[in-house]
């Protein structure tokens, strides 16, 4: 049974997220008129996840990438994406890489 704060957690938990993407997008140099755009991009890249030993392919969601990227590289995939279509980051210790795909924003 869910308890009645996990629902406002998790309400919190977005707030602080987006508070986090609007201003790291603003620190690195996107205007105002940016934020809706690549806030959509959040939400709607396709993001494929490679183990680079194996090769295996996965498609896999925002908290995924973020536990693989980290917040800021994974942010910089999406300021990436939301302007050229794609955009492709690999881990720190070089065993991952996620493509972020947002191609199908202009079929």
């Amino acid at each position: 049974m869910a308890k009645k704060s996990e629902p406002a957690a998790l309400l919190q938990h977005y707030k602080e997220f987006k508070t986090r993407c609007v201003e790291y997008f603003t620190r690195i140099g996107h205007p105002k008129e940016d934020l809706d755009q690549l806030w959509r991009a959040v939400h709607q890249a396709k993001l494929t996840l490679t183990d680079k030993k194996t090769g295996k392919e996965q498609l896999i969601a925002i908290d995924r990438a973020i536990e693989v990227l980290g917040e800021e590289t994974f942010l910089s995939g999406i300021s990436r994406c939301a302007f050229h279509a794609s955009a492709y980051r690999e881990d720190a210790k070089g065993k991952f890489s996620v493509y972020f795909d947002l191609h199908h924003w202009w079929k």
